[in-house]
């Protein structure tokens, strides 16, 4: 699904780098509009727009 950054989920996965990272934790960056995605092995990630992520169902 495209997601805006206040809609994205802990337990998502972003495609990024050519490969699929799930998001372990999250930051708000000042308002609901940034985030700071945090990952398992990679740096974290200051999202400021939406993005496509695959939510397990």
């Amino acid at each position: 699904m495209h997601s805006t950054p206040s809609e994205i989920h802990i337990g998502d996965f972003i495609l990024l780098d050519g490969r699929y990272h799930r998001i372990r934790d999250m930051r708000s960056a000042g308002n609901s509009y940034i985030r700071v995605l945090h990952f398992a092995g990679r740096p974290p990630l200051t999202l400021r727009e939406a993005r496509t992520v695959f939510r397990p169902i």
